[in-house]
């Protein structure tokens, strides 16, 4: 070795560790490593890479894990959490045999692929909610907002298919309740309600929305008859117009029955104005003398029913009298001159 190098060896090996120790301090000022925390989702079944044993099931997602990684500022602005691949061993859920519903923790590995970070303590385990697939066949209940307007009700709805099928976990199934939502507003319904693609739910005996329960089919066709309420009232009997008298004559009508009927009806149309009355249908005289009887037809409107059908009515056509001559006094002489 050259006596150069030799000479004062001591003090030019300080001097190079005092440089290092300077250069990693400039360095490190300003790339300075820290620690952050960092949300990662876990995958859920079931998915096509992800699937639980046969006959168990989540009763709800697993939240995201979360996991603090290490670096320098520069590598951790950087960091991609696609760099972390997240393992569960879903099929540890067997260790809790029928022993459900119960809360089991499954084994979870972080696979870190991005060599300028470290996984500072990350997590092994994880908890999960689980219970045994189960399914029922339950009938479905209609709900009705508002019933149908003054004068009609609603019969019992009829739902096609009656029942569906529900499936999630077991104890969710216990008392389960499918009810069509939104419920069915009839208000301004005058008519059958006859519709389909209604959609159904499931809920608890409580109430409670079950999320995790599914229903096939989710949705069916909903028939709720609507019929008008009957009602009736006493109504006057007005005569039609009487057409084709001929010149010089006179229609008299004599008697007609009956002057007032029962309507019966939807209440709705029945209790209108308009119904104070009703009217025969018309009546032709035309080439007739003398008295005769007429069978015509009490006129309701769509829907009304009158006590009597027809009515008989009795007119007389007659020549109108021949105006006598007034008489006339004879005209006074004219007086005799004096």
């Amino acid at each position: 070795m050259p006596g150069f190098v030799r000479r004062n060896w001591r003090l030019k090996l300080l001097a190079v560790v005092l440089a290092i120790f300077s250069w990693a301090g400039v360095v490190l000022a300003t790339n300075p490593p820290g620690t952050r925390s960092i949300s990662i989702p876990v995958p859920q079944p079931p998915s096509p890479d992800v699937s639980l044993p046969a006959g168990y099931l989540l009763t709800q997602a697993i939240p995201n894990l979360t996991v603090d990684i290490t670096g320098t500022e520069d590598h951790l602005n950087s960091f991609s959490k696609s760099s972390l691949q997240v393992t569960v061993d879903y099929a540890a859920v067997k260790v809790v045999g029928d022993q459900v519903p119960a809360t089991v923790r499954l084994p979870v590995k972080i696979t870190n692929s991005d060599p300028n970070i470290d996984l500072d303590d990350p997590p092994v385990s994880l908890e999960a909610e689980v219970d045994s697939t189960g399914t029922a066949s339950e009938p479905v209940q209609i709900e009705v907002s508002h019933a149908p307007p003054a004068g009609y009700q609603d019969n019992p709805g009829v739902a096609t298919p009656a029942t569906v099928t529900a499936t999630g976990p077991e104890h969710e199934l216990v008392g389960i309740v499918i009810k069509t939502q939104p419920p069915i507003d009839l208000s301004n319904q005058r008519a059958n309600f006859d519709t389909s693609g209604i959609r159904v739910y499931p809920y608890s005996a409580q109430g409670r929305y079950l999320s995790d329960v599914n229903l096939s089919p989710a949705a069916v066709n909903v028939a709720i008859a609507v019929v008008g309420v009957d009602t009736t009232r006493t109504s006057s009997v007005v005569l039609g117009n009487i057409t084709g008298a001929a010149a010089g004559t006179q229609v008299i009508v004599d008697t007609y029955s009956p002057m007032t009927v029962t309507l019966t009806g939807s209440q709705d149309i029945i209790n209108g104005a308009s119904l104070a009355t009703v009217t025969t249908g018309g009546i032709d005289v035309a080439g007739q003398t003398g008295t005769v009887t007429y069978k015509v037809p009490i006129e309701t409107p769509t829907g009304i029913t009158a006590s009597a059908a027809s009515a008989t009515v009795t007119i007389t056509v007659s020549l109108l009298p021949t105006p006598t001559p007034a008489a006339t006094s004879p005209a006074a002489s004219p007086s005799a001159a004096t």
